[in-house]
């Protein structure tokens, strides 16, 4: 059995780790699971005990919430036993990788999909898992890239957005669920935090909607950063504020926006940087901004899609 997540971390790099592991997860054997059960049903008192079959695991709840990854041919699982060496840690609970595997498989997870406030509590405990593990050295190494591009795969099976369409065709509520109420550029100038909405500055020449990776690189920090701040205002107005009033506060719809933009609905250079510098958009995003987005739904300048209004 191979001890990972949050318990295995707390093992091998307790400075990695800045809070309690609840859970513990394995990957093992559909053999190792079952003598695991019989042995240890005791202690942990299960209350449930249920298989997902689609993602080969089992979980266990109780005192103690355990879940197991089965082994199973073609998936990354199958590689793992293949990386065991001197690096691996053998205790009671199990082989226990070294800081590098752990991370592989962190980072293999980091832009995983989610649609709830639970999610998004997970996905801030990875990010801030793999901001920690990367401060400490952590790396990818060559012999884990091909475990790694397989568990990517098996961790973000979702189609990314299509930006090569037209505005029109991005925005269509019938293809991708998004209903608008407000015209989206308008709410990009009402939360801007320069002279205009971050994302002018690096659009792609004679498109609506993709965006320029050598623009974007080329301009200064402040404009890249309040790029990504902007778009988690906007989508924060847009899928949470305005269609779900007084459901969740500013600050919870940014941060779930946020955390939405480093996952499913941006993609390529520009995700990687908003997760990349996601605490610091955290620290210094302007906290009015649904205050400014109302005052300019006021004042005129952010226009309603329908002429008269809602």
């Amino acid at each position: 059995m191979i001890l990972i997540g949050s318990r295995a971390l707390a093992l091998r790099q307790p400075s990695a780790l800045f809070r309690k592991p609840l859970d513990f997860d394995w990957i093992c054997t559909q053999e190792e699971y079952e003598t695991w059960v019989k042995k240890n049903s005791a202690k942990v008192n299960p209350t449930k005990i249920y298989e997902l079959p689609e993602h080969h695991k089992w979980i266990v709840e109780g005192s103690t919430n355990c879940e197991f990854e089965i082994i199973a041919p073609n998936t990354s699982s199958a590689l793992v036993n293949n990386f065991i060496d001197d690096e691996w840690l053998e205790t009671p609970f199990g082989w226990i990788p070294p800081l590098d595997f752990l991370f592989t498989i962190k980072d293999s997870h980091k832009h995983k999909k989610f649609e709830t406030p639970r999610g998004c509590a997970s996905f801030y405990k990875t990010a801030i898992d793999w901001h920690v593990m990367t401060k400490l050295g952590a790396k990818i190494r060559d012999e884990y890239k091909e475990f790694h591009s397989l568990r990517e795969r098996e961790s973000n099976p979702h189609k990314m957005p299509k930006l090569n369409v037209s505005k029109n065709d991005f925005f269509d509520s019938d293809k991708n669920g998004v209903i608008q109420t407000f015209v989206h550029d308008d709410i990009h100038v009402a939360v801007a935090i320069n002279d205009r909405p971050a994302y002018t500055y690096y659009m792609k020449d004679g498109s609506e909607v993709l965006t320029d990776k050598n623009k974007f690189f080329s301009m200064p920090e402040n404009i890249r950063l309040s790029g990504t701040i902007e778009e988690a205002m906007v989508l924060a107005i847009e899928r949470s504020l305005v269609p779900h009033k007084d459901v969740w506060t500013p600050d919870f719809a940014f941060k779930f926006a946020l955390a939405k933009v480093c996952t499913t609905i941006t993609g390529g250079y520009f995700r990687r940087y908003s997760f990349l510098n996601l605490f610091e958009a955290l620290k210094i995003y302007p906290k009015n901004y649904w205050g400014s987005f109302q005052k300019a739904v006021q004042a005129g300048t952010v226009r309603y899609i329908n002429e008269n209004g809602p």
